[in-house]
Formats: structure tokens, sequence, C-alpha cells
């Protein structure tokens, strides 16, 4: 019996122990600094910027691709009611052809690059947040008085 309440005295006290240790690390990793706030804070801003300018050039790269989908489907219907002794339906059909080969060229250009580029910016600036801010518990009224007069460099 003096045994087992030794045991529970010890675990209430190393239990004890724990709960202190959890909030001194807590109040520890709370931080005021308000270089490291500002950082954060741009971070936070320049993430939202550059999901705007992915989004936009994802978007262009998907119009592109639906417009050389639709030509496709453009040729797939004409191409059994090409008439090739008439040179006006040969005709119709190559200028649709040579449409989707434009098209198709422009797929594969700049758009794809500016989409990859914009997406690995993206990314680079969330990992970069994610590790030096996310888990982090910075000081809410300092947060809130740095916010009122963030002023973030440009990104590079």
């Amino acid at each position: 019996m003096a045994r087992s309440i030794a045991v529970v005295r010890t675990t209430l006290i190393g239990a004890g122990l724990l709960v202190f240790a959890c909030a001194a690390t807590a109040r520890a990793q709370m931080s005021s600094d308000p270089a490291e706030i500002t950082a954060c804070l741009c971070m936070q801003q320049g993430v939202a910027t550059l999901s705007s300018a992915m989004s936009a050039k994802t978007q262009a790269l998907a119009a592109v691709r639906q417009h050389l989908a639709d030509l496709d489907a453009q040729l797939a219907q004409a191409r059994p009611n090409v008439d090739v002794n008439n040179p006006d339906s040969v005709a119709r059909y190559k200028a649709l052809l040579q449409q989707r080969d434009a098209a198709y060229q422009q797929s594969l250009g700049p758009v794809v690059t500016d989409a990859e580029q914009a997406t690995a910016r993206y990314n680079g600036l969330v990992g970069q947040y994610n590790s030096q801010c996310a888990n982090h518990q910075f000081n809410a009224d300092e947060m809130a008085s740095i916010q009122a007069h963030l002023s973030c460099p440009p990104l590079q």
C-alpha cells in the first residue's frame, strides 16, 4: 500500500513537472522580436502575392491547353466531312490544322515556362514560410502593431 502511494505520488510529481516544462516551452517559443514578426508577415504577404501570380499563370496555361483540345475536337469532327475533290473543303481543313499546329506550339512555349516558374517561386516561399514562421507563436499585440505599419521589400 505504501509502495502504491509512492508510485502515485511520483507519477503526479512527474506529470506536474511535465506540465510546467510544456508551459515554459510554450512561453519560450512566443516571440516579440519585431524583426522576426516583420519577416514572417512579409513572407505571408509574399505568399499571397505569389499565389495570385501562380494562379494567373496556371489559368493561362489551362486556357491554351483547352483551346488546343477544342481544335483537336474540331479537327476530329471535320475530318470525315472533308471532300478531297473540293479544294475549298481541303483548304478549310488545312486552315484548321494550321490553327491547331499554332496552338500546339503555343502550348509548349513561354506559357508553360511561366507557369512552372510561378509555381516554383510560390512553393519556395511557402517552404521558407513553413520552416521559419508556421509553427512559431508571436505576441499578438506586437503583430498587430507591426501589421498596421507593415512595409515589405519587393519580392525577389
